[in-house]
């Protein structure tokens, strides 16, 4: 992927998903299962959950600052996975290769077991996302 390609690049926030909802707008079925007629949203379901302005997933992660972070992994959910398989990366890998390209749905600060923990420090996390949901992802 090009990564200047981004049209809209977002703060990120521990613990938030960021995984597209479908947003329904077919008044004979509020299931997006058996209708065309939605568009994603990331955030919650309601116009005013919506994060930021793109219609697109965030495609990229980009740890800007990590410096006074004490926790010492981040584990990262794509758009598939499931607490099993979630990467784990050390912080200390981040900082040093700052891009992750993933479908994001979520990030965490945890200990290397994956436990939940504290960031303990001030971090800069950005999110990339184009103005439309790809065709294909």
């Amino acid at each position: 992927m090009n990564e200047l390609s981004s049209t809209e690049i977002l703060t990120l926030e521990n613990a938030i998903s960021y995984a597209p909802v479908w947003i329904v707008t077919d008044k004979r079925t509020s299931d997006p299962e058996k209708t065309t007629l939605k568009y994603p949203q990331v955030g919650g379901p309601d116009a005013s959950d919506k994060i930021g302005n793109a219609d697109g997933p965030i495609y990229m992660i980009e740890f800007a600052d990590l410096g006074s972070v004490t926790a010492t992994h981040i584990k990262i959910w794509g758009l598939d996975n499931d607490d099993l398989n979630a990467a784990i990366y050390p912080v200390a890998y981040l900082a040093l290769n700052p891009k992750v390209y993933v479908w994001l749905d979520q990030f965490e600060f945890t200990n290397s077991a994956g436990t939940p923990v504290a960031a303990g420090g001030a971090y800069t996390i950005f999110g990339h996302r184009k103005r439309k949901y790809p065709i294909q992802f």
